[in-house]
């Protein structure tokens, strides 16, 4: 087989092999042929009918069998094509055949006086299509040797003469004649195969050049397309009218639509905090903020909007960029909720110290003169009174301090599995009694962490307190304790059956003094955040009207436990 293909690369001229061009270019070739040959029959017919009135001539029954043979090969080459493995090679072969069958045609129609010499043009043209320059002269060459042996071999009387009738009017046989003829023909058939292939070689090369800028374009256009895919941020661009016209796959997941829904939509329909309109002049750079709601979620973002212009200035349309920078708001939430109880705790630090001692003053004088038997039941509820609100504001100021306190907590190592276990018992207890809420708990056992165990304690209980609150008698609070390794955290999830936090206080209520509650201080969530944030942790939480609050403490894994499940 190898040997088979050396052959074949040898002799088939240079030229596309296979492929679907080659495949195009060879049906071409064939139903080329095809036309040629019923113009070859239609030029007979009407020859035959001019000279004689009868399309039945001897003279013309070789040429209606040869008529009939091409057209019979080239039905049986329609039939091979789909199973030919070398394209190059079958229309090679094709040509060759055509050169010989018009070197015949020819031979009948009166050798070198025939009016169908010039059909020779026809595999000359077609070698230089499929196989260039190479090919083109080569079949020139074979061309020209096989009607120069024709007219030879007429004239020195090797082949008889044929009976065709009709032969131009110069058909003299002499030597001078011949020359000329095979001169004329010679210089048509290199000029032909030249210039066939030239424009077959410049096509191809054209065809490539562009093969190669479509490739390219195709290979940038790609780039663009996955990097605009790629990008973490939302996309939008409109044209002048303000309507979208495309939105990349980040920007319909952050506004929660599909994009064929999003097309054409106007801008201010998807986004009304950006203002109508492009610049008249220049580019003009907005930033905008705002809140959408996706779902149950209220997601903050950030839009930078620019105008798309020509380089004449023509407006184009605007683009959009946006991003949802909800964590980001929420750390500065966080940072500056920590910046007002740090001011809290500068304050009340020294005002703690301060007050406590002439309160406990007062509160002592209350109870001698509730003890000396005053004589009026009035006088000594009133002195009650004065009693208790002393040891309310005593423990208001204690929980003052434990909020100073925390931000130099002593960590020691701390089963914190047990810690929740005995706060929820103890809560159960308390609140279980006296509401009839249920707590159901899921906790992990030998979670670890480092930190005070009276503060975290005081924290969870302030979290189930706070939960308690909101759950209306008879209510479940949900519990769950667990660790996650790859985080190297530790997590306690309270979760409440309650209406949910009310809007207008959602982005407040860590901060101090913070309450919905009729007697509450508004101290219990900012000592939790304290706490927790003392031990380098974090407090999440989230509500929704129909689903209750869900507080997420997280604190870090002691470091072994860490170690060990990691491992």
């Amino acid at each position: 087989m190898s040997v088979v293909s050396r052959i074949i690369n040898a002799v088939v001229p240079e030229g596309p092999r296979n492929g679907p061009e080659m495949r195009k270019r060879v049906e071409w070739l064939m139903l080329l042929r095809l036309i040629v040959t019923t113009f070859l029959l239609g030029a007979t017919l009407f020859f035959q009918l001019q000279e004689s009135g009868s399309i039945f001539v001897d003279a013309a029954i070789p040429l209606y069998v040869l008529v009939g043979a091409i057209f019979l090969l080239s039905l049986m080459y329609a039939l091979s094509l789909p199973v030919i493995p070398n394209l190059g090679a079958f229309s090679f072969f094709q040509i060759m055949v055509d050169v010989v069958y018009t070197t015949v045609v020819v031979y009948f129609t009166g050798g070198a006086s025939s009016v169908f010499s010039l059909i020779y043009v026809f595999p000359i043209v077609s070698a230089g299509i499929l196989h260039f320059r190479r090919g083109a002269l080569f079949i020139a060459s074979v061309s020209a040797i096989l009607f120069g042996l024709l007219i030879a071999f007429q004239f020195h009387g090797v082949l008889p003469p044929s009976d065709w009738p009709w032969e131009s009017p110069w058909g003299r046989l002499t030597p001078g004649y011949l020359l000329w003829v095979l001169v004329v023909h010679f210089t048509i058939f290199l000029i032909v195969a030249l210039a066939s292939s030239s424009v077959a070689e410049q096509l191809q090369r054209t065809r490539m050049s562009l093969n190669r800028r479509e490739i390219d374009y195709q290979k940038l256009s790609d780039l663009h397309t996955n990097i605009v895919r790629s990008i973490p941020s939302g996309i939008i661009t409109t044209d002048e009218r303000d309507r979208v016209t495309y939105v990349n796959n980040r920007g319909c997941s952050l506004i929660g639509t599909s994009l064929p829904e999003l097309i054409s939509l106007p801008l201010a329909q998807i986004f009304p905090v950006i203002e109508d309109g492009t610049a008249a002049a220049g580019l003009r750079r907005e930033t905008y903020r705002t809140v959408r709601g996706v779902g149950q979620d209220r997601i903050h973002m950030e839009l930078t909007v620019s105008d798309l212009k020509e380089e004449d200035g023509t407006p184009r349309g605007r683009l959009v960029v946006f991003d949802d920078v909800t964590r980001m708001r929420k750390m500065e939430e966080r940072v500056r909720v920590s910046e007002k109880q740090s001011a809290f705790v500068r304050i009340t630090a020294g005002m703690a110290h301060e007050i406590r001692n002439p309160l406990a003053s007062l509160r002592g004088a209350a109870e001698l003169l509730s003890n000396s038997s005053p004589s009026l039941d009035s006088e000594k509820r009133l002195l009650g009174i004065v009693i208790r609100e002393a040891d309310r504001l005593n423990s208001l100021l204690s929980d003052f301090l434990v909020t100073v306190t925390s931000r130099q907590a002593k960590k020691t190592r701390l089963l914190l599995s047990d810690l929740a276990e005995e706060t929820v018992a103890q809560f159960t207890g308390d609140y279980g009694a006296r509401r009839d809420i249920s707590v159901e708990t899921l906790i992990n056992q030998g979670v670890e962490v480092e930190g005070e165990r009276a503060q975290i304690k005081q924290a969870l209980w302030n979290i189930l307190s706070n939960a308690a609150d909101a759950t209306p008698d008879g209510g479940v609070i949900h519990a769950v304790l667990e660790s996650d390794p790859e985080s190297g955290c530790a997590i306690f999830k309270v979760q409440d059956s309650g209406p949910g936090i009310p809007p207008e206080i959602r982005d407040r209520i860590f901060e101090p003094f913070t309450t919905t509650k009729e007697r509450g201080t508004g101290i219990g969530l900012s000592l939790v955040l304290s706490v927790i944030e003392a031990h380098e942790g974090t407090v999440e939480v989230q509500t929704a009207p129909t689903a209750g609050t869900l507080f997420t403490i997280q604190l870090p894994l002691a470091p072994q436990q860490t170690e060990l499940e990691n491992g």
